[in-house]
């Protein structure tokens, strides 16, 4: 009896031993250093903070519109160099158009890629919903993007060209000024 005891404690050690870590992603800041290597940490959105953001959202002025949809990927396992760890994240495309014709269409990305994405989102140290990366395929450069939600189907977009090292491994290929899309919109949900 004593011998079955003792492996139903071994077991039961050995698999609490290999859960993972999960930590809430507005928190991922307050947990350093986060061990992101191993397969056993799990950033998740715990406090829902990308639920406002989920959706279709559409911007238009004038002659302009941009359709951006987002998409909550829960539990996305990123393996790729040093990394290897599970994430919630916030990816999605956009359609960008002018008098009615296509000036860019992300539409076709294949949003399971770990990285080279070109509309991902983070939850920044601050709480805040803001980019990991987001392209401009005509200029060929990302942008810094944050989201803030103005009301329920509502919310700010607000852009900036990327300086320093926030895009690791991404050089600049063009010298192209300026964006092809305005850097503020204000999107309203569909």
């Amino acid at each position: 009896m004593n011998k079955l005891a003792l492996i139903i404690i071994l077991i039961f050690s050995i698999q609490c031993k290999s859960q993972s870590n999960i930590i809430d992603s507005k928190d991922r800041c307050n947990h350093a250093p986060i061990n992101r290597n191993n397969g056993n940490l799990y950033t998740k959105d715990i406090s829902n903070i990308y639920a406002p953001f989920i959706g279709v959202w559409k911007w238009t002025s004038g002659n302009r519109e941009m359709v951006l949809t987002l998409i909550k990927q829960t539990k996305y396992h990123l393996i790729s160099g040093n990394f290897n760890y599970y994430e919630d994240r916030l990816v999605g495309y956009y359609v960008y158009k002018e008098n009615g014709v296509t000036i860019i269409d992300t539409s076709g990305d294949d949003l399971s890629e770990g990285y080279g994405l070109k509309v991902n989102f983070d939850i920044s140290c601050s709480g805040r919903v803001s980019t990991a990366s987001f392209k401009d395929v005509k200029k060929e450069k990302y942008f810094i993007v944050g989201l803030e939600k103005l009301s329920p189907t509502q919310m700010k977009f607000t852009g900036k060209v990327g300086e320093g090292t926030y895009l690791i491994g991404r050089t600049p290929t063009t010298v192209y000024l300026g964006s092809t899309f305005p850097l503020e919109m204000v999107f309203t949900k569909q």
